[in-house]
């Protein structure tokens, strides 16, 4: 090799080093979880009784987990849906309540209580409430979006 070519080597190499470390910043920012593209006014757990007792609504829980197929396709076919969202916003006080046993291990006793109350045994699970928590109308499992459609139109 030429001497200039073995000064140039070293420049390469860094100039490889500095793109490839651009890159994997590219794709970390680009694989990043994306904020939810809900059209829906979710609620925390404790804001929701407050809520439904102030605006005189019921409540909506969706009973949720990551891993959950059947929950993506609700979200998608219901929750990001504007017409179906904006008639939730309306009509409902949602509350998200998210799984997390496979992930954790374990849930916290809120989201564990949530589940025994209710009796959650499968995901997605979809309870409407009253303002004092009895249960008005469930959906267990995904139907589709005029399943969803009708066990909301009970609840009255």
């Amino acid at each position: 090799m030429a001497p200039t070519s073995q000064r140039a080597l070293p420049r390469l190499l860094i100039a490889i080093a500095i793109l490839l470390v651009i890159a994997r910043i590219v794709v970390h920012v680009s694989t990043r979880e994306k904020p939810s593209n809900d059209s829906v006014n979710w609620v925390s757990i404790e804001e929701a009784a407050h809520l439904a007792v102030s605006s005189n609504r019921p409540i909506l829980m969706d009973f949720t987990a990551e891993w959950c197929g059947p929950c993506h396709v609700l979200d998608a076919e219901v929750f990001r849906d504007p017409a179906m969202a904006k008639e939730i916003n309306e009509r409902f006080i949602a509350v998200r309540v998210t799984d997390r046993q496979r992930e954790d291990g374990a849930n916290s006793e809120v989201v564990a209580e949530l589940q025994r109350r209710y009796r959650v045994n499968g995901f997605p699970t979809v309870v409407f409430a009253d303002v004092s928590g009895g249960e008005r109308g469930r959906m267990e499992g995904y139907g589709g979006r005029e399943q969803f459609r009708s066990v909301m139109e009970s609840v009255r």
